[in-house]
């Protein structure tokens, strides 16, 4: 029984030891991960917010559009704030930046459609949002 004991308490004693220093070193990779994860999560809210607006569209709620439009564009300058320390950093703020201005001309065709009943800026702002939805993929795969 001796025996036993020594070994339980040099086996507890070691990782009363290794416990702290494993976890001092952990710290830094999740905040690193938790940044990684918050440019991630912004991308995918913008994904999915274009999504609706690509739906409404097709539905020709252009009003509706017009809000998930906006929605989209503050997820999108939310994630290049975010984005802007990730990994390909470069490639993710391009696609963001395409996508943003893709968002900005739904939107001002999203409005004429609406004010105007001009079915045609209603297919443009869906053209748009479909080319969104592109760069928006690309974000998605660098992020």
């Amino acid at each position: 029984m001796r025996n036993t004991t020594g070994l339980l308490s040099v086996l507890v004693l070691g990782a009363a030891v290794a416990g702290p220093v494993a976890s001092a070193h952990a710290a830094p990779a999740t905040a690193s991960a938790s940044a990684a994860s918050a440019c991630h999560r912004l991308v995918v809210k913008a994904n999915a917010s274009n999504n609706k607006a690509l739906s409404a569209d097709n539905r020709h709620s252009y009003k509706k559009a017009i809000g998930h439009n906006k929605a989209t564009q503050k997820y999108v300058v939310q994630a290049k704030g975010a984005c802007r320390r990730a990994r390909h950093a470069a490639e993710i703020r391009h696609a963001l930046d395409g996508a943003g201005d893709g968002v900005e001309a739904a939107e001002h065709h999203n409005k004429r459609a609406y004010a105007e009943h001009d079915s045609r800026a209603g297919r443009a702002a869906a053209h748009a949002e479909r080319n969104v939805k592109a760069r928006l993929r690309i974000a998605l795969h660098y992020s």
